[in-house]
């Protein structure tokens, strides 16, 4: 039985949406022709792939099943239209990273650059996503490389710890409390405080530091990225939570002070690759810049480490 790449992406779209309507906009076709191609699948196939409940529709354990296959085909498909298209243009091919805010705002941009001076053929399709995200695009090879922070149970992925970032408060350099080598919770119980989202891993960590004092952590500004709440202190909105790497070579580094937290507080960064499958030169070329820029970083800052062990 074969599908062709349309009928595909129809399916997964739904899968992932819930919804037509949702999966025809954002395959940028008509409604009826998503509801038709269902029917399509559906019929060929001799099962039913979702239960429909007023608006919306629920992936049937059969459709569950599919999807990782479906998501896989796709992924393949496009993977031999890019290599095709970097094979015309004379190109070696892209190399794709995943990334979570905090290393795409300080990291990353080093290792990219010193790649390119060694080889600068290589071209860099970089995208900016949660943990989770980061781990699910490595292990179905749509990256070659994830970089996260916290742990990601994907299947299909090997995770090596990188370097490990203390977990404090970032502040204005004006700001009184940067006279202080450490800061605990209660000693900032009582400011404007900015954190990330608690379904983020920061933002996770703030609120079950504050729990385990019996305090309750009421941000003035609860953000997705690291790099928002810098620019909100860097203006006079308050103090943020964050580890150390949150704002290591950003623009607004010179204005922010980071100090940490005691008791310590480490957060281990990883590097994410796919668990099965031979590696590009270029893949393996920047993972070494990658962990000689940790290793420099960590030389000179003390509230940034290297760990170059295998975590998983």
């Amino acid at each position: 039985m074969i599908f062709d790449a349309r009928e595909l992406a129809v399916l997964r779209s739904v899968i992932e949406k819930g919804n037509v309507t949702a999966a025809a906009a954002a395959l940028n076709v008509s409604q009826p022709a998503v509801s038709r191609t269902l029917q399509q699948i559906e019929q060929r196939l001799g099962i039913a792939l979702f239960r429909r409940e007023k608006q919306r529709l629920f992936a049937t354990p059969e459709a569950e099943m599919l999807y990782g296959d479906v998501v896989h085909a796709i992924t393949s498909v496009e993977a031999v239209g890019r290599r095709a298209r970097d094979l015309k243009e004379g190109r070696s091919g892209a190399l794709r990273i995943a990334s979570i805010a905090a290393f795409a705002n300080s990291i990353l941009p080093r290792a990219v650059a010193r790649l390119q001076r060694s080889k600068p053929g290589v071209e860099f399709v970089i995208e900016v996503l949660t943990a989770r995200e980061v781990a699910q695009r490595v292990a179905t090879f749509r990256s070659e490389i994830g970089l996260l922070i916290d742990t990601a149970v994907v299947s299909g992925i090997s995770v090596e710890d990188l370097c490990t970032s203390q977990f404090g408060c970032v502040l204005a350099r004006a700001h009184p409390l940067t006279a202080s080598s450490w800061l605990s919770v209660r000693d900032i119980s009582d400011q404007n405080l900015i954190c990330l989202n608690r379904t983020l891993p920061l933002g996770g960590l703030a609120h079950r530091l504050f729990e385990q004092c019996d305090l309750a952590l009421r941000p003035v500004a609860e953000v997705s990225q690291s790099s928002v709440a810098c620019a909100l202190v860097e203006a006079g909105a308050g103090i943020a939570l964050l580890d150390k790497l949150s704002i290591l070579a950003t623009a607004t580094s010179q204005a922010l002070v980071f100090v940490p937290f005691k008791p310590e507080e480490k957060i281990v960064g990883r590097l994410v690759l796919p668990a099965l499958g031979a590696r590009t030169v270029a893949s393996r070329e920047f993972c070494a810049a990658l962990k000689e820029i940790v290793g420099e970083m960590a030389a000179t800052d003390p509230d940034f480490g290297t760990v170059l062990a295998k975590a998983g």
